[in-house]
């Protein structure tokens, strides 16, 4: 095991030296992208799955509230949704670096599927356990199906496409937060909340069917680190040693956290903030997060473009500086016109951040570990979202929202700051992986 270690970290270290394509405009990187077909199949059926999850997650809520004026009722399925992902998430990146990848995300999707059907046997309180299980089980197969998905994607897209492609990846989620929640209220007000259920169970059908008519190819670097004697935990390990003996992954992980973190901190307390300093609603509240779905989507198509002009630690960095100030402006927005300019800005900075956190991850990753590091990366995301989520709403109840939005604002600047330093080598070395451009 111990060789296997030295071996990955001697790939990472060295990497081939050949020339890679030079990073296209945004519009071409975007209609390159569309063109590689095993990519736009992924792309398309990830768009309309998480359009199905915002469904669900709307079906979900309407149901709990229907049946419960407790607000422990919805928390509980906050928590079903976090744990697994903690508890299963590095036994994720272990399967989708030991099984064939596309077999992984197929076998997920289709257990989704039918794990989203349980949901229509709660009919009273007393069932709503079958839909935090069902919660609970939605989480877990996810922990699998998304290191499978993201080690995928360096396979399928070339090098100088693969920010973009990242890019393109994150803002499909957001396209889904713009269009779902307002396709989830209309399914849920023409045909009922089980509607809503059984159509995100055919979302992850189709999503199945696209994976299926991939051609994703085999491990890039030769024979797999993965040796059949090896126990689950023991490929752990393996993983696990490739990221403590990396210094560049080190640095990477913890910014990858921070992005996170001034995310949660502005949905959760949007609601409240917006209520006590504009006097805005529910209305509003929703406009706020179209328009993070709106600069999420610009963040996207610009991603490739900038790259081409900075080296990716300056981008991540002066991202978060940027997405820091936007969220101290939201904090002092005098305006609802303000609100929607700063959120777009914050949309926009964090998925160039993520992208270029993304791209960094998987380039310092050889194939055989890709999966394990991905839901390193996974876990990373989940336990800072619920540890922003979980700090944002303690410390707003003593110190108040507006105080705790501007502590999240300078952390990420900070935090920026920082970067354009700490990432400096990690940037290096990556450019001498890819050759010169």
């Amino acid at each position: 095991m111990e060789k296997s270690s030295l071996l990955l970290q001697t790939v990472q270290e060295t990497g081939p030296e050949a020339a890679a394509p030079p990073v296209l405009p945004r519009r071409e990187a975007v209609h390159a992208l569309l063109e590689q077909r095993d990519f736009a199949l992924l792309w398309v059926g990830q768009l309309l799955s998480q359009i199905g999850d915002q469904c669900l997650l709307i079906a979900a809520v309407t149901l709990i509230t229907h049946l419960s004026a407790s607000p422990l009722a919805l928390l509980i399925p906050a928590l079903s949704l976090a744990l697994p992902q903690v508890l299963f998430g590095l036994v994720g990146g272990v399967i989708a670096d030991r099984i064939d990848r596309r077999w992984v995300m197929i076998a997920s999707d289709l257990l989704r599927a039918l794990l989203v059907l349980a949901a229509l046997l709660v009919r009273t309180t007393g069932d709503l356990w079958i839909l935090y299980l069902a919660a609970a089980g939605l989480a877990m197969v996810g922990a699998f199906f998304y290191p499978a998905r993201n080690a995928s994607i360096p396979n399928i897209v070339p090098d100088h496409l693969l920010l973009a492609a990242n890019g393109m990846i994150q803002g499909s989620y957001i396209l889904a937060l713009i269009v779902g929640p307002t396709l989830a209220g209309s399914i849920v007000e023409l045909w009922g909340w089980s509607a809503a259920i059984i159509f995100d169970s055919a979302t992850f059908v189709f999503s199945a069917a696209t994976i299926l008519v991939m051609r994703i190819p085999p491990l890039r670097n030769g024979e797999s680190a993965l040796a059949p004697r090896r126990t689950l935990w023991q490929d752990m390990r393996v993983g696990l040693r490739f990221i403590y003996h990396s210094p560049s992954l080190h640095r990477i992980l913890p910014v990858t956290g921070v992005a996170t973190l001034s995310i949660g901190a502005v949905v959760l307390l949007a609601i409240p903030h917006l209520k006590v300093r504009l006097g805005a609603g529910g209305l509003e509240y929703g406009g706020a997060m179209s328009a993070l779905g709106i600069g999420s989507i610009l963040g996207g198509l610009v991603a490739a473009r900038l790259s081409r002009r900075f080296p990716l630690h300056i981008l991540v960095g002066w991202m978060l500086v940027l997405a820091g100030g936007a969220i101290i402006g939201f904090a002092y927005a005098p305006a609802y016109l303000i609100v929607l300019l700063s959120v777009i800005i914050l949309g926009m900075c964090i998925v160039i951040a993520r992208g270029a956190l993304d791209t960094m991850v998987q380039t310092l990753s050889p194939d055989e570990v890709r999966g394990r590091v991905q839901s390193a990366v996974a876990l990373i995301v989940a336990a800072g979202t619920a540890l922003a989520q979980g700090l944002s709403a303690f410390l707003g109840h003593f110190l108040g929202v507006q105080t705790v939005l501007v502590g999240a604002g300078l952390i990420t600047a900070a935090a920026g700051f920082a970067t354009i330093y700490t990432l400096r080598e990690a940037a290096l070395l990556i450019g001498r992986i890819r050759g010169p451009a």
